[in-house]
């Protein structure tokens, strides 16, 4: 016998489609789209993002509230990124924090110190390395906020050093955190004319991206005073020295003389000629990433001008200089790091802007800014005029700001103003 269907007064919902993305999951009415109908995913890209997407969503409601009333984790500080490129006024400040599992959160926000203060703010509370990379790449590009490693204005060194591929060259004197043991020292044939010298213990720390993973090879330009004052320790956080030094902690590798030819010059040293079977000495690497390289004093006089990392063995910086500085390259990477002071600084800065010129704050800003940043009132102030040159730093003219807030939100005028000293009388 034949199934009999029985009458039913329910009817299958007809599948509708998402007026963005022409998908068949329409289900969500956008009240900052003027009541379309879009999916989930769509509703989740665009949350925060439009005009419009606030608490009145009711998509959007639950995590605000949920954000307000659950106090977020406190995860560690992971680190502090500010893109290269400042020419157009624009540049993104990055921060993440470690989550425990491996991953990070993290905070892209695109600052205008030109004009509207803050632009843009993109979070992510998780994304792995390899993704924080590619999205961190990502915004760099779509923001034309790749920086050349070569500048414009940059001269031509007098003779050419080919350094191998994958080489980096760090200023010792330009770390991003000094021990009070730690002084910089003027020297006229150091590069820049400076370098460091350190007290037992005292380190110089410096934060770098490793591209490839394996043996890093390092080579330090030292100048030992001799007579108990020719030795060093260098050191890399999460990467495993060799040889290691245990008088030096976890990670370090020592550099001194082997003889006393080596003092009262500067020269390029990296334990060439030791009794250890290794030659020269490396880090290895086993992650992509960003890492703390440091310096550590072991005997006061022993003064360091340049680190050297490189993939290449056989590259020696000593027979190929002769024992001079090497130009400083900047990395292929959009973002350097700086200190977490330096970006809160930035960002209250931002803000500042933002406020006079009535630029509205984007919603993923307002809500996790604490959450990764902290208290925006116990951020360091930027002192003087609320614009400032954009070629030396300084202090513009009340009249000259006035006139870059009349016009802050004029998206069709570029222009920026000069101090009266890069750019003569203000007019």
């Amino acid at each position: 016998m034949r199934h009999q269907q029985r009458p039913t007064s329910k009817r299958r919902s007809k599948r509708q489609r998402c007026r963005t993305c022409r998908s068949d999951s329409g289900k969500r009415i956008c009240p900052a789209l003027n009541g379309m109908l879009i999916c989930p995913e769509c509703c989740r890209a665009k949350r925060a993002k439009i005009p419009g997407c606030d608490e009145r969503c009711r998509y959007y409601t639950p995590l605000i509230v949920s954000s307000r009333t659950h106090k977020p984790p406190d995860f560690p500080m992971h680190r502090c990124l500010v893109s290269r490129s400042k020419d157009t006024g624009m540049l993104i400040v990055v921060g993440t924090r470690k989550r425990p599992d491996g991953n990070v959160k993290a905070m892209f926000l695109l600052l205008d110190l030109w004009k509207k203060g803050i632009r843009n703010c993109f979070y992510d509370a998780n994304l792995s390395e390899k993704q924080f990379e590619r999205v961190a790449q990502r915004i760099g590009k779509d923001y034309n906020l790749l920086e050349s490693a070569y500048p414009d204005d940059a001269s031509e060194p007098e003779e050419l050093i080919r350094l191998p591929k994958n080489t980096l060259v760090i200023e010792a004197d330009a770390a991003i955190h000094l021990d009070k043991g730690v002084r910089i020292v003027k020297h006229e044939e150091a590069s820049g004319g400076q370098a460091i010298d350190s007290l037992r213990g005292a380190r110089a720390v410096h934060e770098i991206f490793i591209p490839k993973k394996g043996k890093w090879y390092v080579w330090l330009r030292v100048l030992f005073d001799g007579g108990g004052k020719d030795s060093l320790w260098i050191g890399m956080d999460d990467a495993i020295p060799h040889p290691w030094n245990r008088k030096g902690g976890p990670g370090a590798i020592k550099i001194y003389a082997e003889s006393p030819a080596q003092w009262g010059h500067w020269l390029w040293d990296s334990g060439v000629n030791n009794n250890t079977g290794i030659s020269p000495y490396f880090f290895e690497v086993k992650r992509t990433g960003y890492y703390q390289l440091w310096s550590k004093g072991r005997e006061p006089g022993s003064r360091l001008d340049q680190i050297l990392l490189t993939r290449s063995r056989d590259f020696n910086p000593e027979t190929e200089t002769g024992g001079k500085p090497l130009p400083i390259m900047s990395l292929p990477h959009p973002y350097e790091p700086v200190a977490l002071a330096e970006c809160q600084k930035l960002i209250r800065h931002a803000v500042q802007i933002a406020t006079a010129v009535e630029t509205e704050l984007p919603w993923e800003f307002k809500y996790w800014l604490r959450d990764m940043w902290g208290d925006i009132t116990q951020f360091p102030e930027t002192e003087g005029s609320l614009y400032k040159c954009p070629k030396c730093g300084a202090d513009l003219p009340q009249q000259a700001v006035d006139l870059m807030i009349q016009h802050a939100q004029s998206d069709d005028i570029q222009f920026y103003i000069l101090c009266r000293k890069c750019g003569g009388e203000f007019d």
